[in-house]
């Protein structure tokens, strides 16, 4: 079954981060990966906030994106997004939005697992499992 890759995983595996290199590596031969449109976002928008656009990191980051399945945010992600946020609310463990709609797309695709540096926030949601690094 796949494996999410959140942003964090993504940056630092783009940057070379080791421990992001070496969880990669450990999972990527018996489990597939994708990401989500989110996460599409979230690493882009770095991308193009800084002052001058650094070409070889926007070609880098897309030829990554390539090789992913890239799962949107349609067909009543909206709703789960909207359970997911209201449970948080309701026991006082809010996170970013982004990484509920992050959440809620994995859930409705039937995922569970999702490899991030922000282990705080996705281990509050029920059903997702965090593979930290």
């Amino acid at each position: 079954m796949g494996i999410c890759l959140d942003s964090t995983v993504i940056i630092d595996f783009l940057n070379g981060r080791k421990e992001a290199v070496e969880v990669i590596n450990k999972y990527k031969e018996k489990d597939s990966f994708f990401t989500t449109e989110i996460n599409v976002f979230e690493v882009l928008l770095g991308v193009y906030l800084k002052k001058v656009i650094d070409e070889t990191e926007l070609t880098k980051s897309k030829d990554f994106f390539n090789t992913l399945d890239i799962l949107p945010f349609d067909n009543w992600r909206g709703e789960e997004a909207s359970v997911i946020h209201s449970s948080l609310s309701k026991s006082a463990k809010i996170i970013e939005q982004a990484d509920i709609f992050i959440s809620a797309i994995m859930k409705r695709n039937g995922f569970s697992r999702i490899i991030s540096r922000n282990k705080e926030h996705f281990s509050r949601i029920e059903g997702i499992e965090v593979i930290g690094y």
